[in-house]
């Protein structure tokens, strides 16, 4: 018997160019932002100090963090497809239903942990207050009292991580959950912990 034939992706573009494109137009959107955008419309810098004497972010920390964390994402793009030569990379090729169930599903689920995240703490002090752990009148008198003023946050983010993992991988395990719940916690010890004057939400909009 004569053995099957080996499909390939023949005939099929290849997304390597595009990869090194989105890379380098990432690049060069980051240091627009960082040289020329931000120092003229930011008034503060990345951090100042505040009345009282401590340092705490300034206007440009969250913009510049964010833009930041763009590098390392387009520098994988861009090695990626230099590694992969001419005409490497994924195959690429037309918008199909999946593609967009995929986006339909994770915009659900930024939708549904958002809502969860600014009604978690309330009924986190809801369920306190029921079994006698606490007797706060609101969720507002307990915004400033730890962990009632992380945990929608954390309820939110853990849900938002794992339903991404869910989504991507078809299955979620104990793991995924820890490292959902471990990463949110991080950001909470980083953005409540070790910065001041920092509100998580919902906390701010109280």
């Amino acid at each position: 018997m004569k053995p099957r034939p080996v499909e390939t992706d023949a005939g099929v573009p290849s997304g390597g160019r595009w990869n090194l494109w989105l890379g380098g137009g990432t690049l060069v959107l980051v240091a627009l932002c960082l040289f020329v955008w931000f120092p003229r419309d930011i008034s503060s810098g990345f951090l100042k100090k505040s009345l009282t004497g401590n340092t705490i972010p300034g206007d440009a920390f969250f913009p510049v963090l964010l833009v930041m964390l763009m590098v390392p994402l387009a520098l994988l793009l861009i090695v990626g497809a230099l590694r992969a030569g001419q005409g490497g990379g994924e195959a690429v090729g037309r918008v199909s239903l999946q593609n967009l169930l995929f986006l339909l599903y994770a915009s659900l689920a930024t939708g549904g942990a958002l809502v969860l995240m600014a009604l978690g703490g309330p009924l986190v002090v809801w369920v306190s207050n029921g079994m006698g752990l606490s007797d706060f009148t609101s969720y507002r008198a307990a915004s400033g009292t730890f962990p009632y003023n992380v945990s929608g946050f954390f309820l939110g983010g853990t849900a938002l991580s794992a339903c991404y993992i869910y989504i991507t991988r078809r299955r979620l395990r104990g793991r995924d959950l820890l490292v959902s719940a471990l990463s949110t916690a991080l950001l909470i010890l980083i953005f409540a912990g070790l910065l001041d004057n920092i509100q998580l939400p919902p906390n701010a909009d109280l």
